[in-house]
């Protein structure tokens, strides 16, 4: 016992040392980082300059920005004949995200034919492995950014034998700030409250980050959940470039909490996708091995069978895993700053580096020593899905929806996963679903990407294990709520596939001296910024609220409920400045209208009828700061700005009793927690009983039931409690009932104003956690109800399945002169779930013209026995 204690007592020291390692300010020698540099100079180049000499610090001393970065990688690729730089795509704030080359000089001057090479994947394996090296992905999580200097530095400049092999045998592609934008914000925060002794107290402000932190892009999304989803430049580019080499590994370095040590994978080999091969975990599990050693030996302490997954294929370390490659999460305890206390030990900035630095030498030692083993997998991977495509029932996928904009926006995402699509060569009926040409789409099962286009389009409900890091769901047309259908054998036939030809959009000629208005088809997604664009020129637009046929160039037509209607003889602006305007905007949109001839209607109301009434201008508010989810306010902000070409101004709860809120049409309350003092509750239930249309979704809808402004109330979960568990149960039990993120089936109104321009009544909901509305008092408040049986895919234990079955999921209600608008969920969701968006976009043009029952006065008796 006694030898335990010492034992455990010097292990406890070396690991502390090793924390703290560094001078009293903070600044460590360039040996701590590299070993060889402590050694004779004649290991390095000594015409290449160290991170040190370029800066003017050290690393570790300062967090590095985005523009010193990419810097110190164009001087290395000047300097050095092992190092090539290409920039691949460029951030929403326009900083440049760079790719570095290094291998060999011979390699280096090759560089084109060894990834043509690479991508044949041929049987013969004497070629280089192909190893990609991403960091910090989440800006705040900065030790992998600051890391990558020193790598780079040791493969350009270093002469010994091992790193001369190493680059002889692999192309090393690093990605040094895979989120500059918010390694930026980091940054800048971060050496903003550096003192010139490190302050290591969690409490002072160095810690303690500024809403919305540094961890999201511009738009404050997490840009390590974009892989799949495609949604943002960095991703798009990003993942462009890796189909283009194809990594046999690819790592993924991150922080955790400061109480931690250090992640590696594998993980929790339960919790791993079913459709990853079981050899891609063993291939992790024995790379792992060269971690655990070099971690050994500087005396760091690390975990990697536990907390994280590789289930959903967004993520970093997940993606390469349906694809041919060897995804690894590297997972850090964040100092969060320079340094600061934890449970294990102060952890400095240069200790974080550190360990960033040797698990990315360990990998490249992995790969050099198991390089013919990850080339064979790659190619057997590819193999293997071929025959089992060519074995399966399934032969196709095909997908229709009457919006064209959500297609082309479904087609790019398939695209850039470089998955086939072609157009439906002929009208197709599947289960009494109609897919007719023109408006649908067949993607062929047999194809190289076989296992992610299963990915993308299963709904998966089984699950060997319960607990999920991230969604347990996504399947993708779901989302964009588009018709499709998986095709067996006796539905698919070689004549479904159309040919490949681009479809030449139609061009809107303009307006002529017959034309009486323009009508705009609502289904169209691209039609809510036509909409913000005509209402920006002050050009008076209408809605249709009845079913209505008219007569047009092309025939009478039939206009749905809410499609516009533009009027062209009674606008401000003159005829020809008019037509010029539409002429550019609508051809740029691909939006092509019908023009109407006559005022007078073939059958229903006539254009100047009540039932087609004037939408007003909308100038929105949303509220953001401290408590609020910068997740979901990233994603309101994104609808509007990027997809909706609508101002949106951004106000915190602080501001909210400083400013005026009156010229404000809607006010938008995202996820959160909302404590407002009864002056600012005050204020704001006067807006909107002045006429204000509030709009709240997940936290803020609950934070309005509390408030008791609707009759609706809070659905609780009530579940048996089992006094029998065992503690070792504890876990899976707090699993069991938690939404982490499922799709929800829901019915929505058709008739309702916030339905329009949807195709059907069912809408799938993205759900994460258990909220639900209980029925509300009043007739035509509930838009739309989860289904009796409310799970679409994912998980959702049977208890919350009977919980949520038949409860609102939207409800509209009256107060004063104004609105109440309330969903239970995210419905803009990592910006790719475009069929709940058009529900939310409908909440914002056509809130006003909606006729909201107002709650029900509760009698003098239901309040005292309340009471």
């Amino acid at each position: 016992m006694k030898n335990f204690l010492i034992s455990a007592c010097v292990l406890l020291s070396l690991f502390n040392i090793n924390h703290t390692l560094a001078k009293s300010d903070g600044i460590v020698d360039l040996s701590y980082y590299l070993p060889l540099a402590g050694e004779e100079k004649t290991n390095y180049r000594q015409d290449i300059p160290t991170p040190q000499a370029f800066l003017g610090y050290q690393v570790g001393e300062w967090h590095v920005r985005p523009e010193q970065i990419e810097s110190y990688f164009r001087r290395l690729a000047e300097l050095s004949p092992r190092f090539k730089v290409k920039t691949y795509a460029h951030s929403y704030e326009k900083r440049p995200l760079i790719l570095a080359y290094i291998s060999s000089e011979e390699n280096i001057t090759n560089l084109e034919t060894i990834r043509q090479q690479h991508l044949k994947m041929e049987k013969n394996t004497d070629r280089p492995a192909v190893v990609w090296m991403g960091y910090s992905v989440h800006g705040n999580e900065a030790s992998g950014s600051n890391a990558s200097l020193l790598l780079a530095y040791h493969l350009a400049a270093a002469t010994d034998p091992e790193t001369v092999a190493q680059l002889e045998s692999q192309v090393i592609i690093i990605d040094p700030m895979l989120n500059p934008d918010g390694l930026a914000r980091f940054a800048q925060w971060a050496n903003g409250y550096r003192s010139r002794l490190p302050n290591s107290d969690p409490a002072t402000r160095e810690h303690n980050e500024a809403w919305p932190y540094g961890r999201t892009n511009h738009y404050w999304f997490d840009l390590n959940r974009d892989w799949l989803l495609l949604q943002h430049p960095e991703s798009r580019g990003r993942v462009e470039m890796f189909h283009q080499w194809k990594p046999n590994v690819l790592t993924d370095f991150h922080e955790m909490g400061t109480n931690s040590t250090y992640f590696f994978q594998p993980g929790v080999k339960s919790r791993q996708n079913p459709l990853t091969p079981k050899e891609n975990f063993d291939l992790t599990a024995k790379i792992a091995t060269y971690h655990a050693k070099a971690l050994d030996d500087i005396g760091s302490l690390y975990f990697s069978k536990e907390n994280f997954d590789d289930f959903y294929y967004g993520k970093g370390s997940t993606y390469p895993d349906i694809n041919g490659s060897v995804g690894i999460l590297f997972e850090q305890a964040s100092a969060r700053g320079h340094l600061q206390q934890s449970v294990n030990g102060d952890v400095s900035f240069p200790f974080a580096v550190r360990n960033q630095l040797t698990t990315s030498f360990s990998t490249l030692k992995a790969v050099q020593e198991n390089r013919k083993e990850l080339l064979a997998y790659q190619r057997n991977f590819y193999a293997r899905a071929k025959i089992e495509a060519k074995a399966s029932r399934n032969r196709a996928v095909v997908y229709s929806s009457t919006d064209p904009y959500r297609i082309r926006e479904f087609n790019r995402i398939l695209e850039g996963h470089q998955i086939e699509s072609f157009p439906l060569n002929r009208e197709l009926e599947v289960d009494n679903v109609n897919f007719s040409v023109g408006q649908s789409y067949i993607v062929p099962m047999r194809q190289e990407q076989s296992r992610l286009i299963e990915a993308i389009f299963e709904k998966r409900e089984q699950f060997e294990d319960n607990t999920f890091y991230d969604v347990s769901s996504w399947t993708l047309p779901l989302a964009f709520d588009i018709d499709y259908k998986i095709l067996g054998r006796s539905d698919f036939a070689q004549s479904l596939i159309g040919a490949k030809n681009k479809k030449t959009q139609g061009m809107f000629e303009g307006i002529d001296n017959k034309t009486v208005a323009l009508t705009f088809d609502w289904r169209d997604f691209s039609s809510a910024s036509l909409l913000s664009f005509l209402q920006q020129h002050k050009l008076l637009v209408r809605l249709v609220g009845k079913e209505v046929v008219v007569e047009t160039s092309k025939g009478n037509q039939t206009l749905r409920t809410g499609d516009l209607i533009l009027p062209i003889r009674n606008q401000e602006m003159p005829f020809e400045q008019l037509n010029e305007l539409l002429m550019k905007k609508l051809n740029q949109l691909s939006i092509v209208p019908l023009d109407i001839r006559s005022g007078l209607a073939v059958s229903g109301p006539d254009l100047g009828s009540p039932s087609f009434p004037p939408l007003k201008q909308v100038k929105p508010l949303m509220l953001i700061g401290d408590g609020v989810s910068s997740y979901q306010a990233g994603e309101v902000w994104h609808l509007l700005d990027q997809r909706l070409d609508q101002e949106l101004s951004m106000m915190t709860i602080a501001q909210l009793s400083r400013f005026d809120i009156e010229k404000y049409t809607h006010i938008i309350m995202v996820d959160g927690r909302y404590n407002l003092d009864k002056s600012k509750l005050k204020k704001l239930d006067e807006w909107v009983k002045s006429g204000g249309i509030l709009i709240t979704q997940s936290g803020a809808s609950k934070w309005l039931a509390k408030l008791d402004w609707l009759s609706s109330k809070i659905q609780k979960l009530d579940t048996k409690t089992d006094t029998s568990l065992r503690y070792e149960e504890m876990d899976h039990h707090r699993a069991e009932h938690y939404i982490g993120g499922a799709i929800a089936s829901t019915t929505i109104d058709l008739s309702h104003p916030l339905a329009y321009g949807l195709g059907d009544s069912q809408l799938a909901i993205f759900k994460r956690g258990q909220f639900s509305f209980t029925e509300p008092k009043e007739s035509f408040v509930s838009v739309a109800r989860f289904n009796k049986k409310p799970l679409h895919a994912g998980y959702m234990s049977n208890e919350n399945k009977q919980n949520l079955a038949n409860k609102t999921s939207i409800l509209v209600q009256g107060r004063g002169k104004g609105k109440l608008i309330a969903f239970t969920d995210d419905m803009n969701f990592r910006a790719f779930w475009l069929g709940s968006s058009r529900v939310f976009a409908n909440a914002l043009y056509f809130g006003k013209i909606i006729d909201a029952p107002q709650k029900k006065k509760e009698s003098q008796k239901n309040k005292e026995s309340k009471k």
